[in-house]
């Protein structure tokens, strides 16, 4: 999910910044104590009282506030603690018997892998299954003028109406949301669920949606949570593939270290390196063997010719 920040940008007509006005408050809280001091003094001559000399007042003051401050705890500073990278891919997924895989999980791989190794391939991705039917939704609710603008929200209301439009349909039959098929021809408007029947049911049950309940007894905490699985379903990582099936490795010698006119090494001249070797990896569609292939040709013939250089 990407993430954006709003600036709001202030005007050069507003009355004052925080400075100036914690200033002004001040003076007038200073005017307003020499005012009642003033007063008091005035009450106390006619008491014939001797009124306190200006100068010890302002020592007690003096001391008092050294005091004050010295009992006063000093404010440790809180360290922020960096937020966690997140790293959006979209594209097909593959469910298997073993974990995921398909483009999306393999691309998210590819763009993730030193975060993967960081954390020794340990953590939480969380899947939309639904993403393209969201965006067209989200047409249809700005274009009304109402609803949620958040993802689980879109989802849920949208749920929440088959409880009025199918209340004695079983919740776990079918995907009661449709999205259109993207087919060559623009005049075909048909549709299809968005998630298969069977996915739909293990999600239900992952929701804790009884199978034999209807949209008419669903209540509204179930559809919350299937809105929320159905957006953000997390699935927890705890290793890579045991199969051995990675088909490029990330890292490797810096291309800054390389001169790529010939693939020579800057660092150890007369070494040539090429492929996996080096700090370059793709994604899927044949990058990686186009990689290997073309550094190989030019670091052949830059070795070549520095063998046979006079």
């Amino acid at each position: 999910m990407s993430l954006k920040r709003l600036h709001r940008n202030r005007s050069s007509s507003s009355s004052h910044s925080p400075t100036e006005t914690a200033t002004t408050t001040t003076a007038k809280f200073t005017e307003r104590k020499r005012i009642e001091t003033h007063e008091k003094s005035r009450t106390n001559n006619t008491q014939s009282v001797p009124p306190p000399s200006s100068s010890s007042s302002s020592q007690a003051a003096t001391e008092e506030e050294s005091k004050q401050k010295q009992q006063q705890p000093t404010k440790k500073k809180r360290k922020r603690k960096k937020k966690s990278p997140t790293i959006i891919q979209e594209g097909p997924l593959l469910i298997t018997h073993h974990g995921i895989s398909g483009p999306a999980a393999l691309r998210l791989s590819a763009f993730a892998a030193r975060e993967f190794h960081s954390v020794n391939y340990k953590c939480v991705v969380k899947i939309h299954f639904c993403p393209n039917w969201e965006d067209e939704q989200r047409v249809v609710v700005s274009s009304s003028g109402g609803g949620s603008s958040s993802s689980e929200g879109i989802v849920m209301d949208a749920l929440w109406s088959m409880s009025r439009l199918i209340p004695k349909r079983k919740v776990a039959t079918g995907c009661p949301l449709f999205a259109k098929k993207k087919d060559d021809d623009e005049n075909n408007n048909n549709s299809a669920p968005v998630i298969p029947k069977r996915l739909w049911s293990a999600l239900v049950q992952h929701s804790e949606i009884p199978l034999t309940t209807t949209w008419g007894d669903v209540s509204k905490s179930m559809i919350r949570k299937l809105s929320s699985n159905l957006v953000a379903f997390p699935l927890r990582v705890t290793s890579k593939g045991i199969f051995k099936e990675e088909f490029v490795t990330a890292g490797g010698v810096h291309l800054k270290e390389m001169n790529m006119s010939n693939m020579e090494s800057k660092i150890k001249p007369g070494l040539f390196m090429c492929g996996e070797v080096l700090d370059v990896d793709g994604v899927t569609g044949g990058f990686n063997f186009m990689g290997c292939w073309s550094t190989g040709f030019v670091a052949g013939e830059g070795a070549a010719g520095f063998c046979f250089k006079d």
